[in-house]
């Protein structure tokens, strides 16, 4: 991001106290703040050109007042929401919003893929019901998947209670 839409992001700034079900957080984060994120655990993604969070810094100490990473992240407005693979190890509950997208190849032949939307931490599970196994997706790579299968052809089909 570039500095004027960093601040721009800021001005409208949500604390984000998700659990983290990812490798981490994709941050916002200022040229003159890129040492102190680095000091706190930060890494740089030279591909996506932006900082991010790993999981396992979020809940250690970052100052004498025994304040957490993840809270001096919301303090000085930095997380822009979950980063990197799914962590397969860790349970999500229930989902909050199904829905189905549909294709239909000819008179008798469909394809069906149920997508999970778990808003408690910002998780999307893409379910094909044959063959491609499941994946999952932050919000953005989700909006980025469902746009491509609309292109491809998909449709929204009856949304599954």
């Amino acid at each position: 991001m570039k500095p004027k839409e960093i601040k721009k992001f800021r001005d409208s700034y949500t604390k984000y106290d998700k659990p983290c079900v990812f490798e981490g957080y994709k941050l916002a984060v200022l040229f003159d703040e890129k040492d102190d994120v680095k000091k706190h655990g930060g890494r740089w993604n030279a591909e996506g050109s932006h900082w991010w969070m790993p999981a396992n810094k979020l809940l250690e100490e970052c100052s004498p007042d025994q304040s957490l990473v993840r809270d001096w992240l919301n303090d000085n407005k930095m997380t822009m929401g979950p980063y990197g693979k799914f962590d397969e190890n860790l349970s999500m509950g229930a989902s909050t919003n199904i829905f189905r997208l549909v294709k239909h190849n000819g008179a008798s032949h469909e394809e069906k893929i149920n997508v999970h939307f778990y808003d408690k931490n910002d998780a999307v599970l893409f379910e094909p019901h044959k063959g491609d196994k499941s994946r999952w997706f932050t919000l953005e790579e989700a909006r980025v998947a469902w746009d491509e299968l609309i292109s491809s052809g998909y449709v929204r089909g009856e949304d599954v209670a």
